[in-house]
């Protein structure tokens, strides 16, 4: 269930230059957009001004839960989302069945840890937070295996808007975050860069372009349109560091330093070759041994490059 949502205006870049249906008094057709409190997920905001020449009116839907954001695309609350790909593991094994349609964004989180804090082994018996159920999850269980220190900390499951406050109170000794909001912590002088977590096996594999199975069958001549602005929109964020700037400056209120300091941890790509199915098939591997997923999900099903 959807508790809470914010509807974000539809970005005026990257219109295209051509006649609208709307302009010839058509009606456009209504789809909602999931997306996330994140800047990984900067490339949808574009989409709305590119869908209108398809004859589409879309709507994004912000959500704070990766969870919710997943399980509303599950029940078509959402026509299609920005996905965490580890929440949309976890519902694709558990009778929802979902298919990953084009990578979006790898990258774009960071840990950093309060002043006195300079190695790992200096975290044990220390306050972490961290989103439940993300990929930063994930990759930090990961690490701190790697370091011996698992079940030697304490993680507090907090959603990253909700991160830097309590790292500058001194509430919480390190948070393992995505961006715009670990750059924020970060140039604020709440914490110190303590780890950049792409040295998993699934290296930087964060986000994908998702919908369920049966919206797919439903409509596939729809999630083709909608794959295709998402690719176009990519593209444009990937190949325009600028538009990137001022999306994060308009759509998450932060400064021109932080928006350029965070979008460097961004990597924009729609490639979904085998790099980025190889590091899906990592992350499946390091969420089993998490007991965060029971088993793989169906990859013939749920990796669908058809539309591409």
């Amino acid at each position: 269930m959807i508790t809470r949502r914010t509807i974000l205006a539809a970005s005026a870049l990257a219109a295209p230059a051509i006649v609208s249906r709307a302009a010839l008094g058509q009606t456009l057709r209504k789809v909602k957009l999931g997306t996330a409190f994140t800047t990984t997920t900067n490339a949808m905001f574009l989409m709305p001004e590119m869908l209108k020449a398809d004859g589409i009116d879309a709507e994004i839907v912000s959500f704070p839960s990766l969870v919710q954001r997943m399980q509303a695309v599950a029940t078509g609350a959402v026509d299609v989302g920005n996905g965490g790909l580890s929440a949309t593991m976890q519902l694709a094994t558990k009778g929802f069945p979902m298919a990953v349609l084009a990578d979006g964004c790898d990258g774009g989180w960071m840990m950093l840890a309060r002043k006195g804090i300079e190695s790992f082994k200096d975290l044990a018996g220390k306050k972490i937070g961290v989103q439940n159920g993300s990929i930063g999850l994930v990759s930090l269980n990961w690490k701190l295996r790697t370091e011996g220190l698992a079940g030697k900390v304490e993680l507090l499951f907090l959603d990253n808007q909700d991160q830097p406050t309590p790292l500058a109170r001194g509430d919480i000794d390190a948070i393992c975050c995505f961006e715009p909001y670990c750059t924020f912590a970060e140039l604020n002088g709440f914490g110190h860069k303590l780890w950049v977590p792409y040295d998993t096996p699934m290296g930087k594999t964060n986000l994908g372009f998702v919908a369920s199975v049966p919206m797919i069958k439903k409509d596939p001549g729809l999630i083709r349109t909608l794959v295709t602005a998402h690719v176009k929109a990519t593209n444009v964020m990937k190949d325009n560091p600028k538009i990137a700037i001022e999306t994060t400056i308009k759509q998450f209120n932060m400064s021109q330093e932080v928006a350029e300091a965070s979008v460097k941890n961004l990597f924009y790509s729609a490639d979904t070759g085998p790099g980025f199915q190889s590091g899906l098939k990592s992350l499946a591997s390091m969420m089993i041994e998490d007991k965060m997923l029971d088993r793989e999900p169906d990859w013939a099903e749920f990796i669908n490059t058809s539309f591409l």
